[in-house]
């Protein structure tokens, strides 16, 4: 895990009236320039683990590539730290449009206008309450890197009963970012899954849920009022302050069943 975290720092707890010397280390975060076929794309700060799945899974978020097929090399430059190089298949580069810059702590990027329409989320998915419960408190004994040290957003895909892939980072959308990296490269559709994060779910998280087309967004926290307008034009279920046994279901209630 020594990747994921920086070197100790030293600081000063004050606790009932009284201060002491420590030492820990920190999370760690850091800049990393994506090059798609020799054109700087963006750079991304992130927690510098499972890389190439955040890149494969920004790259899909952005429409960039549909499949694996369409990546001819992924390198993580060695000589180059902070470097990532990705060749396509040949195809030119599309011009991004506007961009736009993220409310997510690790200043997250897209350029997508999120004014956009998706196509509605048509699914059957429905999760009892009792499920949604569980896989969150599994997901938390999950996130090595916050019982460690802290700091880290988590999220989770899950079929409704077991969670299938798992991501860190100190930014909430890079852990989507990289679930759908690891999803696509190991080949496990993500059509009609549950997601689950400790974060706040905010509009890009919607977006690029359902760009996943994931029905059901579940969070340890709460949703804003851009992301719940959004959910609710494309017919997504969002879930928030799963905590313990409660929660609050702010759309299509009808998936989140009691049973």
């Amino acid at each position: 895990m020594g990747h994921k975290i920086g070197d100790s720092v030293a600081y000063v707890r004050y606790s009932g009236g009284e201060s002491k010397q420590m030492e820990r280390p920190l999370v760690r975060e850091a800049a990393w320039t994506i090059h798609v076929n020799g054109q700087e794309l963006v750079t991304l700060y992130c927690t510098p683990d499972k890389l190439n799945f955040l890149v494969l899974g920004f790259l899909a978020a952005e429409g960039i590539i549909e499949s694996l097929d369409d990546v001819l090399l992924l390198q993580v430059c060695e000589d180059q730290e902070g470097v990532i190089d990705v060749s396509l298949d040949g195809r030119p580069l599309p011009p991004p449009g506007r961009p736009i810059l993220l409310s997510g702590c690790g200043r997250g990027i897209t350029f997508e206008d999120l004014s956009s329409m998706h196509p509605k989320i048509d699914s059957s998915l429905e999760v009892p309450a009792r499920q949604i419960s569980r896989l969150m408190r599994d997901l938390r004994h999950e996130a090595e890197i916050h019982q460690s040290v802290g700091g880290t957003h988590s999220s989770a895909l899950s079929d409704g009963t077991a969670l299938l892939v798992t991501a860190e980072d100190v930014g909430r959308h890079n852990t989507l970012d990289k679930i759908r990296g690891e999803c696509l490269f190991r080949g496990i559709p993500t059509r009609d899954r549950l997601l689950l994060t400790t974060g706040r779910v905010s509009s890009e998280m919607v977006a690029k849920a359902a760009k996943m087309e994931v029905p059901i967004v579940a969070s340890r926290s709460t949703p804003t009022d851009l992301a719940f307008k959004l959910a609710r034009e494309w017919d997504m279920t969002v879930v928030g302050y799963v905590r313990g046994d409660k929660m609050n279901v702010y759309s299509r209630p009808d998936r989140v069943t009691v049973r």
